[in-house]
């Protein structure tokens, strides 16, 4: 409760002094202290809750290593540093997609037009179904 941040929406925010004034009460935020609360937050706010309840809270932009620029510098490690860059991201290889695909697809689809659809939908049910009961 001393220092609480949250992510939403790719925004690092300091909401310590907003805990008390929250209307779902305090435990709603700490819940995802530390945390990307973004997918709760945006199934239960508005788009503009943020600027309009809680401008100052907004510190920074996750990835960025910087300050938004109305705010002022947090201070260093803390709370703070597992929020901002964590550097090591690992991208996507692209390069073997179209091979990796082509791959995949050789041999599939041995019965052609829509017939073969209808057959390996109801044969893809039938494994779900299968799957299901016997795991």
């Amino acid at each position: 409760k001393a220092d609480c941040w949250v992510v939403v929406n790719g925004e690092v925010l300091d909401v310590t002094k907003f805990l008390s004034e929250h209307p779902g009460g305090e435990l709603a935020i700490i819940t995802f202290a530390g945390k990307d609360a973004s997918e709760e937050f945006n199934m239960i706010h508005p788009p503009d809750v943020i600027p309009k309840y809680a401008p100052d809270a907004i510190i920074g932009k996750v990835g960025t290593g910087a300050p938004v620029a109305s705010a002022a510098a947090p201070a260093a490690g803390g709370a703070g540093a597992p929020l901002l860059d964590k550097g090591g991201h690992k991208a996507r290889d692209w390069s073997r997609h179209d091979k990796n695909r082509k791959l995949r697809m050789e041999g599939e689809g041995k019965i052609p037009g829509w017939i073969g659809a209808l057959c390996y939908m109801v044969l893809g049910f039938m494994k779900e179904i299968l799957f299901t009961i016997f795991p």
